[in-house]
């Protein structure tokens, strides 16, 4: 098998995966980086009608990306009571995702909730409880889900690191966690928690 040859299946690949990203921006980075590369092949085989097409993805790409990343997010948390339909209707709605990541008993042992809105769409489930940790009052967090649209660290980085006035506000100074699948643990890390040793806790001084 040639260069040649093994390009054109890497920039297969690189687009069929580019397909599956549930975000958008990954969707559009990944798919013209495996569209440059087609153009690459299709350049190199003289099969120009495919290098065309490809450029003419790869500028669509571009266009669609710079566009998203101009805009300014706008984001809410909201809090509601535990019992309010909507909050059921939400949780009903994501079940089998909430409960995988966070346990079937999450949503019981906690004690509040919150929605939190990207430019007016409903982004995500909160629910935590009060609790006390090494003499802080803190808010130990049951649920912290975020609809695959929107999975793009954004709401976490927002309400987690850049805008703490909903947990300052409630007098929190410190959240907690803890994670029962370990696919959420490279999301806290990089929202700033930090896992205490010997124990199944995750916090974050505030």
């Amino acid at each position: 098998m040639s260069f040649i040859e093994i390009l054109g299946y890497i920039a297969s690949i690189i687009v069929f995966i580019s397909l599956m990203m549930k975000s958008l921006v990954k969707l559009r980075l990944i798919n013209a980086a495996g569209s440059l590369l087609f153009v690459v092949f299709a350049l190199t085989t003289a099969s120009f009608p495919t290098a065309v097409l490809n450029i003419g993805i790869v500028v669509i790409d571009i266009y669609y990306f710079l566009k998203m990343v101009r805009v300014q997010d706008n984001f809410e948390i909201m809090y509601v009571e535990k019992d309010n339909p909507l909050v059921n209707r939400f949780y009903n709605k994501n079940r089998k995702e909430i409960e995988t990541l966070f346990g079937t008993k999450a949503f019981a042992q906690s004690e509040k909730a919150a929605f939190f809105f990207r430019n007016d769409d409903t982004a995500g489930l909160l629910a935590y409880s009060s609790a006390e940790f090494e003499n802080q009052k803190t808010a130990e967090i049951f649920i912290d889900f975020v609809v695959p649209k929107y999975r793009d660290l954004a709401v976490g980085r927002q309400f987690f690191v850049k805008d703490l006035s909903f947990w300052k506000n409630q007098g929190y100074e410190c959240l907690i966690t803890k994670v029962p699948d370990k696919i959420h643990v490279p999301y806290i890390r990089r929202l700033g928690f930090v896992h205490e040793h010997n124990s199944g806790i995750w916090t974050k001084r505030i």
